[in-house]
């Protein structure tokens, strides 16, 4: 009789701990999507359930002479503001925005800045001349990468006038937010921020990049979304792409199947 109460309790003691670690797991999943970063999509479905819309305020960042222009470059990001009961409005501070913007710039190669801003929405281009202003984009986007040419007096290399930089501007992992998680599109645009041309396919990711001076040409490190998981990290495998800077195009592979073919062949004899 009482080994048959042994077992019982065991039997409960069981599902009571199943049911807990289940408990918990929703809960740090439910915690773990609220605090979601990027930008959260409005979705179109009339049987979702209505949530209230927090008010946003523009931010400006830090603004920047652009080199050899009459611009002046002003990243621009969104700060929500939450509307607390019995409260009113009250602004989320710096570390509750976990950095959604900081204006910090800093020296890069080829005497290139690049702008780290964390999740910055857009650039606004001010004409210090005519006061003419218009915005880099026309879309809700992050950029996530963003370089230009930035030349002091004691420069005496070659000079370079274009911008380069790196958009996440669609959900392409179907999350419901544009964020890091999601595929990145680099562009090449003039100082003007008017024309910009995609030298990136889809699903891909900017890793690095580099200036072929002799050839006029920049390479490019991109990692592709190799095993179609919506996701870009270790096992997925990264291409060297190459377009003009004088005429950008997509960027195309410089290294062809049978290479691949030939170092897989010679990495296999490796234990």
């Amino acid at each position: 009789m009482n080994s048959k109460r042994l077992i019982l309790g065991i039997v409960i003691g069981g599902i009571v701990g199943a049911v807990l670690v289940l408990l918990v797991i929703v809960l740090f999943d439910s915690n773990r999507s609220n605090n979601k970063g990027g930008l959260r999509l409005v979705t179109n479905d009339s049987t979702a359930t209505a949530e209230p819309k927090n008010q946003q305020i523009l931010v400006y960042g830090d603004y920047m002479d652009l080199d050899s222009t009459d611009y002046l470059l002003i990243p621009l990001g969104m700060k929500t503001v939450e509307n607390t009961e019995d409260r009113g409005l009250r602004s989320k501070s710096s570390d509750e925005y976990s950095g959604s913007y900081t204006g910090n710039y800093r020296s890069y190669k080829y005497n290139f800045y690049s702008l780290d801003f964390g999740n910055c929405n857009n650039i606004i281009f001010y004409n210090k001349k005519n006061d003419e202003t218009h915005l880099l984009l026309q879309k809700p986007a992050i950029i996530s990468q963003f370089y230009f040419p930035y030349y002091d007096k004691e420069y005496t290399g070659e000079k370079y006038y274009f911008i380069l930089l790196g958009i996440r501007e669609d959900d392409t992992n179907l999350d419901g937010y544009i964020n890091e998680d999601d595929a990145e599109t680099v562009y090449l645009t003039d100082l003007e921020g008017k024309n910009m041309f995609r030298i990136t396919p889809d699903n891909t990711q900017l890793v690095d990049w580099f200036i072929d001076m002799p050839t006029n040409n920049i390479l490019m490190k991109v990692r592709f979304d190799t095993n179609k998981d919506k996701k870009f990290n270790y096992y997925d495998e990264i291409e060297i792409l190459k377009t003009s800077i004088n005429s950008p195009v997509e960027g195309k592979k410089i290294i062809g199947k049978e290479i691949k073919a030939n170092i897989k062949k010679i990495l296999d004899k490796i234990k």
